[in-house]
Parts: C-alpha cells; structure tokens; sequence
C-alpha cells in the first residue's frame, strides 16, 4: 500500500512539474483563452487518470490488470516522453540562444519536429507495431547434424504475455496465419506464455490449435508462468492455477518439456528436443533441472530449450548442446536495427540478449518474442518470428 501511494505521488508530481516547466516554455504561444483551456484540461485529465488508476488498478484481481496497466503505460508515454524530449531541447537552445537569436529560434523549431516524431513513433508502436512481425531466417550448420534433417524448419516463438492484450488483439490471429505459411518441421516455444493466470490463455486456445508443424509444437515454461508475481490466496490456489496452466497448455497443442525431452524421427535419424523449467539469475527461479532433461540423450544431436539466456554461459556450455534456445528479454521491446548497427538497453544486463551467438561451435539463438509486457509496443525493434535453419553442409558457407 505504501509503494502504491509513493507511485502516486511521484505521477502527479512528475506530471505538474513537466506541464508547467512546459507551459513557461510555451506560454507565448496559449495567449488565446481557448488555447489555455485546452492545455489546463490535458493536464487535468492525466491528474484524473493517475487518480483513477491508483483507485481502480487494486480491486482488479484477474488477467485484465496486465491489460490496464499496459494501456495507462502506453498513453502515459505517447504524451510525456515526447513531452520531455521537447523541453530539453528547448532549454538547449535557450542556451545556444545567448550566443545567437536566430540559433534559439532554430533549435525550437528543431525541439517540435523531434517531439512530434517520437509522439508518431511511439503511437505506431501501441497500436500496429506491436503486431508487425519480422520474420528472421537463421541458417545454422552442424556437420554432425544426421542427414535426414538436412534444412531442418525450426519456428522459434516466446513470451506471448497473452494477458497483456485485449481479447480482440490482431497480433495472435496474424501470428498463427503467419506461421503456418512458414510451413515449420517444428514449432518451439521458449517461455512465457501468460502474465500469472492460466486463464489468460483460454480465449485463444482455439487459435493457437490452428498453428500446425510436420513433428508438433513444444514448449517450456518461463518466469512468468508460475503464477509468481501475484498474490494468492492460499498455496493450493497457486498450485491449482499452475495445473490449470498445464491443461490448457496441452488443449492449445503444445507438449511441454520441463526437464524433459522427445524423439524427433525420420527413416534411421533421430533428433531429440529437450526442455527445462525456467533457470535465471535472481530473483528469477530456478526449477530448471539439466541433467534430468539431457539423461539419455548424450550421444544425439539435440535442441534444448531453456527460457532464459542467462542459463547458457551459467550451466548450459558444460554440456555438448549443440543449439540452445531463448527468450525472455524482450530486448526490453526498444532498439535500434539498422544494418550492422544493432543496439537495446538490454544488452546491459544480457550479454546474450537478441538473435544468434556462439562458443566453441556451440549456439544460443535469443528471440526477442511477439507479445509485450508493461508498456504494449515494441519501439526500434519490431516482434520477430525465428526460422530457423539446421544444415550440415558447411562446405557450402
């Protein structure tokens, strides 16, 4: 209760002190009455809303709390980042402005375009970034990879976070449409499919049924489906919620490996896909049991699956696992991709945080993932679908 109030404070602080800070910047030009009244009722209506949310969001107690607080994130910062943008550069060139009159008016000019574009971009990225999928094709050559599965289609998906979106959101539907016309051998799912509550995946399970690959779907569980970030009423409701989880995991089509594994054969090949529970750093847990998933496999070429990254260098590259993969980052849904340029705030906290990377001629792939959590869009980064490639024609690279 203490840290709602001080959140509370803190918003309607913040908001008074940028409003006005930004009212004295542009005061000059809210010399119309109506144009007073219009600004004075924006800020009012983000003090109502701030008041609402600290009033509405505790008595939410289901799925739609994720959906709430993602929506008052995602308008909170279409209108205050760029906001802020705009009075820092503003105040800039007030101070290049000493030197010269035509530079401060210049430098403002300058302030509003930017602002502007980050108010464009942020609103794309709330509303059809968020579901404007990329699809990657990672080719990966293993020469001990058994024959039959020369050009093997791995699709790699993670963090759905279904919770987070309403459920009439697009990006599902368009996800399942999109890859099944990769025509995927496989389709693995890293982790997080849920917020906290198994119910979040019933109104999809009828959709998600839809996505088919030659050998099946598999998963492994990640973080945030435990049912950990809430609070229960007792123990055995927790572990009802993560049985139901399991359920309706099985009754969407996935098969799931935690600290498990499953034969992948054709003709005299096999492949094996194993899978952990989640294994991270903490405060993240630790249910995940390698050993257990690997006993028995050893000798064959196998595709772990394991949710968070961190597990790779901690556990992982003990063991002769030819290709690991992960999810879990998000790349903190913010980056920049431009050619070789690459760059996410999360790859200060995650070495290994998006895309291909390798050690001793072992792999860990990252997905970024398709959904979202927290703020509802992906900013730089658009959500990506992995194809991934399995090859043992290395003469051919």
């Amino acid at each position: 209760m203490r840290n709602n109030i001080l959140i509370l404070i803190v918003s309607i602080g913040f908001i008074l002190f940028t409003d006005t800070l930004l009212f004295l910047l542009l005061k000059k030009y809210l010399y119309k009455k109506i144009r007073f009244l219009i600004y004075g009722l924006h800020s009012l209506l983000f003090l109502g809303g701030v008041l609402a949310y600290h009033f509405f969001i505790p008595t939410v107690k289901g799925p739609d709390f994720y959906y709430w607080i993602g929506l008052g994130i995602g308008i909170f910062f279409l209108f205050y980042i760029p906001k802020l943008i705009f009075i820092v550069l503003d105040l800039f060139s007030i101070l290049l402005g000493l030197i010269h009159k035509k530079i401060r008016l210049a430098g403002q000019s300058i302030a509003a375009i930017i602002a502007v574009s980050c108010f464009i971009l942020i609103l794309y990225s709330i509303t059809w970034g968020r579901y404007n999928y990329k699809t990657e094709l990672v080719s990966i050559c293993f020469p001990q990879l058994p024959p039959a599965f020369q050009n093997f289609r791995i699709v790699q998906l993670s963090d759905l976070h279904l919770g987070s979106s309403s459920t009439h959101y697009k990006g599902i539907p368009q996800l399942v449409e999109k890859v099944n016309a990769l025509r995927p051998d496989v389709i693995l799912f890293t982790g997080d499919m849920v917020n906290n509550f198994a119910s979040e995946i019933t109104p999809w399970i009828g959709i998600l049924n839809k996505m088919n690959a030659r050998y099946g779907k598999f998963a492994v569980t990640g973080n945030h489906d435990y049912g950990n970030y809430t609070h229960w009423e007792s123990p055995a409701d927790k572990a009802r919620n993560y049985t139901d989880f399991l359920q309706y995991m099985k009754a969407a089509g996935f098969h799931l490996l935690n600290n498990a594994h499953y034969p992948l054969i054709t003709g005299k090949d096999t492949i094996y896909i194993a899978g952990v529970e989640n294994w991270g750093n903490p405060p993240f847990p630790r249910y995940g049991k390698l050993q257990k998933a690997l006993e028995g496999v050893r000798d064959h070429f196998t595709v772990l699956m394991s949710h968070d990254p961190s597990h790779w260098r901690a556990q992982i590259l003990d063991y002769n696992i030819p290709l690991t993969l992960s999810g879990h980052t998000h790349a903190m849904q913010l980056g920049i991709e431009i050619g070789n340029i690459k760059w996410s705030p999360s790859q200060y906290i995650y070495p290994e945080y998006d895309g291909l990377y390798e050690d001793n001629h072992r792999y860990l792939h990252v997905s970024r993932g398709q959904g979202y959590l927290g703020f509802p869009g992906r900013i730089g980064l658009r959500p990506a679908i992995s194809v991934i490639i399995l090859t043992n024609n290395c003469n051919e690279r």
